[in-house]
């Protein structure tokens, strides 16, 4: 984030945290209870922009991801895995494609090693990297009835419109949400137009409503620990097995092809009020002491205690036993995922 939109940002109501992040309420739980009513828009301040140019984008890009690349136009967006020769994870992106040139949407804290590792592939290939984090900007607009906001919105989950430099895709979730990406003259312009109608809210919003979803991301600290199917890209579209190769597929189609995935991820519940970081262990209470799962991400719940997206070992799935942090740590309760754990 620039010091030119936390500056518009403070200015309009906005205040920065410890942790350098805008927000716009006493505490998250407040925002949270309001979202399923009226329209909010929220600075996504975590999200890192790459833009990717030339000839090669579409074939690079192709190369690299666990998706389809080629089946994506300017009326649709993305997910997929980029993966290390093992099949682990080293970030997960949305995938905005502007003409002949393309949006990755992911975490900002992995930029730096994740654009370094994408440059050392290409080559010969007539691509350009760049991070464009200071100039452009993600919103969140969310919210079930948006009438009111005068502005034309794709209706399918990653379905996709342009308006010149402007892209705005929705993403799935409960209310419903929209991720606006644009130049940061045209974010402040947006902002500007419709908060009148739409209540500020930080990008912890955002970030609770993908653990309702069971949208799972990387970060910095779960970098290289999870293949696709850990976290269910397979079942929520991140990845297609009949693409050609990229890195770790053998691994990732192995898995698919050959057996199924012995951790899925799953949504969690517990009393705690201290949000576990990413990365974080679980427990068996009375078990062995192995880890039984990791933490994915996690928020403060919209009433007490913490939700959470965690990978867990599927002979676990069903446990009243399990534990946060600890064996004799926080008791996790089990939440539904509004989709099914089962292959399709």
């Amino acid at each position: 984030m620039t010091n030119e939109w936390q500056n518009f940002l403070t200015q309009h109501g906005g205040k920065v945290n410890e942790q350098g992040q805008i927000s716009f309420a006493n505490s998250p739980r407040d925002e949270f209870a309001q979202l399923e009513s009226g329209c909010h828009l929220a600075s996504l301040d975590q999200i890192g922009i790459i833009h990717v140019t030339g000839d090669d984008a579409q074939a690079f890009l192709q190369a690299q991801f666990s998706n389809d690349i080629n089946l994506i136009d300017q009326s649709t967006s993305q997910i997929s895995a980029y993966c290390n020769p093992k099949g682990r994870m080293l970030a997960q992106f949305l995938i905005i494609p502007a003409d002949n040139e393309y949006y990755l949407i992911f975490p900002h804290s992995l930029m730096e090693k994740t654009l370094k590792r994408l440059r050392m592939f290409v080559l010969r290939s007539q691509v350009s990297l760049t991070d464009v984090s200071n100039e452009m900007v993600c919103l969140g607009l969310i919210g079930n009835n948006l009438g009111d906001i005068d502005m034309a919105l794709p209706e399918s989950d990653y379905g996709l419109l342009m308006n010149e430099q402007t892209f705005i895709t929705k993403v799935p979730a409960i209310p419903s949400r929209h991720l606006i990406l644009c130049p940061l003259t045209v974010a402040q312009a947006i902002w500007l137009k419709l908060i009148p109608n739409c209540g500020a809210v930080s990008a912890q919003s955002w970030n609770w409503l993908d653990i309702q979803a069971g949208l799972p991301s990387i970060q910095a600290e779960t970098v290289e620990e999870f293949v696709p199917q850990m976290l269910n890209l397979e079942l929520i579209g991140g990845v297609n097995f009949k693409k050609g190769c990229y890195p770790g597929q053998e691994i990732v189609a192995r898995m698919h092809y050959l057996g199924k995935p012995k951790r899925r991820m799953f949504k969690l519940h517990t009393d705690t009020e201290v949000v576990p970081a990413a990365g974080d262990d679980l427990y068996l209470h009375g078990g062995d002491g192995q880890s039984a799962g990791k933490v994915v991400m996690a928020q403060p719940s919209s009433s007490k205690g913490t939700d959470l997206l965690a990978v867990i070992r599927l002979n676990h799935a069903d446990s009243t036993e399990l534990r946060l942090g600890s064996a004799d740590g926080p008791l996790l309760s089990f939440e539904s995922l509004p989709y099914s754990l089962e292959s399709k």
